[in-house]
Order: structure tokens, then sequence, then C-alpha cells
């Protein structure tokens, strides 16, 4: 009977064993995923950003009609000065300008790379982002493409004329080849944390299954042993590719290693015998795993600072609507952008000090997310603030803008002695007739200007008479 025993405590440790080593592949595989795409994403929104902001200072009009006997006119060196001025500027392979022709057809204009340049009116390789960009909706490349550069990623953005036609896209290229070596340098950090786990705990089940009773304490010492490799293979791993990624606030990463240094986050093994020591071991290792992806998610897509949405959120949910308002989908595509910024942030910084303008923003992003909800909330610029609300009328959501002002008012009364908060604000809702996403903001930000003119005119000393 006590040899049965011992036969089936064996065969359960095993068991138990085998489940738990598969368990830390599955996580190994999905911590490389997760890697990847925590590179891609601020990558992306850089080069949206870049291709957005080049396209916005172009002028559609005079691009639309330049053709190459233009080369070396004013408005042909204009646009070349634009781009240039990118190129020289900003750290990034190319940046040039795609004219958009009939039945789908793509051509080079103005390209201001010294030395291989695209030849006016030569082909542009098509690929889904551009077809996207020629709708209005800047798009990135999700899968690498290849011309005669090389291999590439490329964003880009519609450059609109008077009559929100898209004569012209401005496209931002990076290496594929180089963002596919940084990813496989991270991905070969995650395999040799998984092999190591799958390896050692190989080994410790055919251990455990060959022994009796008497050696169970010398498989905690082993395990004991595995737990902290791996809390170092885990904080070489957080040091590197963390710290490259750039994905990480200093503060949060300096608590996070410092946690991590200290050993907090494995905690210590209930008392009990030493099967149960080594399972919490074991399940102390897979729940840090899931923690890790946990916390890459929540720096990718969540302001450090406030806590709301970062501009990563908002880019996804602008290419969401962006694919509703393609797809002729009036009914999920109704929805009201509100624009906020505060009043005199600069200002306050100057005189009382940066700790008291994140003050500021920490208590404005708070009232908003009492009125908009949290998830509906996005920080873009240091003081500007974009709420998002599906299904809500532009009737509705002005009565929302007046319960945050008195709020904002019931704020400035509770803090007497800090500068008073304000904001500007404006609103627009989605019609019919919009394009893209961009034309609703644009009208939204504009009243929100206005807002914030009265605001200024309102403090402006008046001339006596």
């Amino acid at each position: 009977m006590k040899e049965h025993r011992r036969s089936t405590t064996r065969k359960n440790i095993i068991i138990a064993l085998l489940l738990l080593v598969s368990a830390n592949i599955f996580m190994g595989i999905a911590m490389a995923l997760q890697t990847r795409i925590a590179m891609k994403t601020p990558i992306h929104q850089r080069m949206l950003d870049i291709s957005n902001t080049a396209a916005a200072m172009l002028n559609g009009n005079a691009m639309k009609n330049l053709s190459a006997d233009d080369i070396g006119t004013e408005n042909y060196e204009n646009a070349m000065q634009t781009l240039r001025t990118f190129q020289e500027n900003i750290e990034l392979e190319y940046i040039y300008a795609i004219n958009v022709e009939e039945n789908h057809k793509f051509t080079f204009s103005v390209d201001p790379t010294l030395d291989v340049p695209g030849e006016f009116g030569s082909p542009v390789v098509i690929t889904e982002a551009l077809l996207k960009a020629a709708q209005g909706i800047p798009s990135v490349d999700e899968e690498a493409y290849e011309d005669d550069w090389g291999r590439f990623y490329s964003a880009y953005s519609p450059v609109y004329d008077s009559d929100w036609n898209v004569p012209v896209i401005v496209a931002v290229d990076f290496s594929a080849e180089w963002f596919e070596k940084q990813v496989a340098r991270r991905v070969i950090t995650v395999i040799i944390i998984s092999a190591v786990s799958l390896i050692l705990g190989i080994i410790l089940a055919l251990f455990i299954s060959s022994r009796s009773r008497k050696r169970f304490h010398e498989l905690n010492a082993e395990m004991n042993e595995l737990e902290n490799g791996f809390k170092e293979l885990n904080q070489v791993m957080m040091k590197t590719s963390l710290h490259k990624l750039n994905l990480i606030h200093d503060d949060n990463k300096r608590k996070l290693l410092k946690t991590l240094a200290s050993g907090e986050i494995y905690g210590n093994p209930d008392e009990g015998d030493e099967i149960s020591e080594i399972g919490n071991n074991l399940h102390t290792m897979q729940d840090e795993l899931r923690r890790y992806i946990a916390f890459l998610n929540s720096q990718t897509y969540t302001d450090a600072l406030t806590g709301v949405g970062n501009k990563s959120a908002y880019q996804m949910i602008v290419r969401e609507l962006d694919q509703r308002i393609a797809e002729k989908n009036v009914r999920t595509a109704e929805f009201v952008i509100a624009v906020f910024d505060i009043n005199e942030l600069e200002a306050i910084n100057t005189n009382y000090g940066f700790e008291m303008g994140d003050k500021l923003l920490i208590a404005a992003a708070e009232l908003l997310s009492q009125i908009f909800q949290e998830e509906n909330v996005y920080r873009m610029l240091s003081d500007e603030f974009i709420v998002i609300l599906e299904r809500k009328t532009l009737q509705e959501t002005e009565a929302m803008f007046s319960e945050l002002e008195k709020n904002i008012q019931a704020y400035n009364k509770e803090n007497p002695k800090s500068p008073r908060l304000t904001l500007s604000m404006g609103a627009e809702v989605y019609r019919e007739e919009n394009k893209t996403y961009r034309q609703v903001f644009v009208k939204a930000e504009a009243k929100m200007r206005e807002n914030k003119k009265a605001y200024y005119d309102s403090k402006a000393p008046k001339a006596d008479f």
C-alpha cells in the first residue's frame, strides 16, 4: 500500500510538471508575439505622425497639376524643400510624394532623396495601405514590400485639395531588415527563457520520478535555483528589450526593476510539504510571465502621467472609425469628437513649476473621465485631450460640457491655493457627407480654438476711452 501511494504520487508530480512545462512553452510563444506587436505599434505611430505632419504642410492644389516639365518651378521646389526638411532633420529611411492617378495607378512625384531618387512619373509598388491612403485613410503597411531600393514598411498620408480629393500621398519608409533584426534579438531572449525553463522542468520531472520521498527536500532546493535563474533572466530581458523599445516611462521602469530585484513579486511558498512548494514556485514563474505581458499591454496604450489613452490607443480607434466611414456604414460610424485644451498651461509651468502643471493635467484627465468615461478619453499633445463618443448627438455632448464646467468650478473651489483650471472645448458630430475622421476632427478643433480665443479675449485688458 505504501509503495502504491509513492508510485501514485510520482505520477501525479510528473503529470503536473508536464502540464506546467506545456504552459511555459505557450507563454513563451505569447511573449514573442507580444514583443513584436509592442515594437511595431510605436514605430507605426511615429511614421504616421511624420507622414501626417508632412502631408498637412503640402499644397494639394499646387501638387496635383505637377508634371515632369515642372521640375525646377516654384511649386515643385516648395514641395521639395518641405520634404527635404523632414529628410534632413528626422531619422528615417525615405520620405517622398506619390501621384494618385486614374485606375489605381500610383507614380513618383517629388522625391528629395540625394543618392538615387525616384524618377518623376515612374510607377510605385502598390500596397493595401497605399490604396487606403488614396481613399483618405492614413495607413501603415502591415507586411513588408520590396522595390528597387530594398525591403520596407511604409506609412502613407493623403494630401487634400480644396475639393477634398486626394491627388497626392506622402510616403515615409523604414527598413524591414532593421525591424526584423530588432524583433529577432528580443525573440531570442524569450526563447532562451522558455528553453531554460523547459529543459530544467523535464530534468526535474525525471529526477522526481526516480527518487523516493526522502529526496523531495533536494527537489525543492533545485526548484528554488530554477526560480532564481528565471528571475535573473527576466531582469536581463526587462533591462534590454524594454529599454530599447522606449515604451516604459522611466519612473514606472525603475519601480518595476526595483520590485523584480527585491523579489517581492515572487512571494513566499505556502507552508506545507515539499511538493506544494515545488508547485508554488512553478506557478509563480507562470504568473510573472502573465504579469509581464499585461504590463507591456498597459504601457503601450496608456498615458503614463494621466492614465487615460495615449496616441497609440487614439490611432487605433481613428483607424477603426475611418474603416467604418470607408465602408459607408453610417449607423456604426455615428460619433462625436470633443477636443479640450488646458488654458495657460505654459504660463503655469513657468510661474509655478512643472509639478503644478502635471497636477492640472492629472486633474483634467480625472474630470474628463468622470463625465465621458476613461476609455473614451485620450491625451495627445502636452495640454490637449480628445474625447470620442459613439452613439451621441451634438446636443447631448454640449449638455455634458455644462456638467463638466460645474465639476471644474467645484475642483477650483476645493483647491483655492492652486492655479485655476480652465478648459477650452469644442465638439463636432460625424455627418454623412464627411469622407474621413479627420474632416470631423478639424471642425471640432476649430471650435475649440474659437473657444480658446474667446477665453483670452475676455482676459485681455480693456482700453479706457
